[in-house]
């Protein structure tokens, strides 16, 4: 499963959303990319499979790439305080998604907390993916 969303990474995020077949993935979420680093990390802490991590650490690095040059829907890494910052009017990209019709019930732009225990948490883990490989 982790291989096989690598091929999905785009502009630095994962897909949130698989459609029915011949549709385009969606790609509306902040959290779903890093938490994919946690998943990574598990995996090989269980596992000990270098070779696992050394295919995927380069599509690790594009998406850290993106995160801080910025990528869909504001998702970007502050320059001056690290902190990633995501969101703009009209997309809820958190966890709290809901929507009734055109109204988000619960608008987070700007830099959630739990995004950037995420961001860091992603960070730490490529420090240690580096060091391994």
């Amino acid at each position: 499963i982790l291989t096989t969303f690598a091929r999905f990474v785009d502009h630095g995020m994962l897909p949130n959303r698989f459609p029915d077949a011949g549709e385009a993935p969606e790609y509306n979420t902040v959290d779903a990319t890093l938490w994919y680093f946690e998943a990574i990390r598990a995996y090989h802490a269980a596992t000990d499979d270098d070779g696992f991590l050394k295919e995927l650490f380069p599509v690790l690095e594009e998406i850290v790439r993106f995160h801080r040059e910025g990528t869909r829907y504001g998702i970007k890494e502050d320059s001056i305080d690290g902190l990633l910052r995501s969101g703009e009017p009209g997309v809820q990209l958190t966890w709290m998604d809901a929507k009734v019709g055109d109204w988000i019930v619960t608008p987070r732009t700007g830099k959630a907390v739990e995004i950037n225990a995420l961001w860091y948490n992603a960070l730490r883990s490529m420090a240690g993916f580096a060091k391994r490989l």
